[in-house]
């Protein structure tokens, strides 16, 4: 890990004013413990908002001008744009923006990067990204490889098996991305389903609350070769609770994915979720090729 994205900046208003969280201490923590911060910016997940933002020049420069503002007040090194949920008549609209950020952001030799789906159909959460456009004037396009069963999704499944994530990554490279901006987004999380009464609902499971139900229910979880990951299941009155686990096992093999198209790295959703076996999985995988 070399990089941390606290997320601290929302755009909460048409005109493109910037709601923030920022901390001045934890800043300073970072930075003295060898850290790089890039702030996470988020649309708020509004479509219209970010309609409106996108299409006003004026929210536009005002938008650019508080991220040159809060980066000098508070030694930013870096912005990651998390901007989701938007129309796909945007798609252009979303792509001259990100042009326009770059040009006045990279004068402050700030590093950018962008969060962006695995391609589907969907047109407000993966239409919306002229993925090749978007990768000229970012250094990075991080590529969110999980949510493959949304916690509203109608079927219990995987978050991110491994197949489904191989795919997306190929789809994303197809689109022109060049491997060497493209950053392979890792979830340290699970989700948690209950069937039962008609219905599929789902909460999202951290690994160690995962190993606690294990424990609980004496479960032996048994491995998925298809998906490259365990799974268990348990009753629990008249419902069926079914996990598909991420875990070092599971984040193992997705890691090999690096390598195998040269990417720069990994980014992961989100520090707090894993165990204490991640980090040193990490490290040791991603720097094999240097020792």
């Amino acid at each position: 890990v070399n990089v941390i994205s606290p997320s601290w900046l929302t755009i909460v208003k048409p005109n493109g004013f910037i709601k923030t969280t920022i901390s001045e201490n934890y800043v300073k923590r970072i930075h003295e413990n060898g850290y790089k911060i890039w702030p996470l910016i988020t649309n708020d997940f509004d479509k219209d908002l970010t309609h409106a933002f996108l299409n006003d020049p004026a929210a536009r420069e005002y938008i650019i001008r508080q991220l040159v503002f809060y980066a000098e007040k508070n030694h930013f090194d870096g912005y990651n744009f998390d901007f989701e949920n938007i129309y796909e008549q945007d798609r252009d609209a979303l792509t001259s923006f990100i042009r326009q950020s770059a040009i006045v952001l990279h004068r402050e030799n700030l590093t950018l990067s962008m969060d962006i789906t695995i391609p589907s159909d969907n047109p407000v959460w993966s239409k919306c990204y002229d993925r090749k456009e978007l990768a000229g004037p970012l250094d990075y396009l991080i590529l969110m490889a999980y949510d493959e069963h949304s916690r509203l999704s109608s079927d219990s499944g995987s978050v991110a098996s491994y197949d489904w994530v191989k795919k997306g990554l190929e789809a994303t490279l197809a689109q022109g991305v060049p491997n060497d901006k493209l950053v392979l987004g890792l979830p340290l999380y699970m989700r948690l389903w209950r069937e039962g009464e008609g219905k599929v609902t789902a909460q999202t499971l951290s690994m160690e609350s995962a190993q606690s139900l294990i424990d609980k229910y004496n479960l032996s979880p048994h491995w998925l070769d298809d998906k490259k990951q365990y799974y268990f299941e348990y009753q629990d009155k008249n419902f069926r609770y079914r996990v598909w686990q991420e875990d070092s096992a599971s984040l193992s093999q997705k890691l090999n994915l690096v390598s195998l198209y040269n990417l720069p790295g990994i980014a992961s959703w989100r520090k707090g979720f894993e165990t204490s076996d991640i980090w040193p999985l990490f490290n040791r995988k991603l720097n094999a090729d240097k020792n």
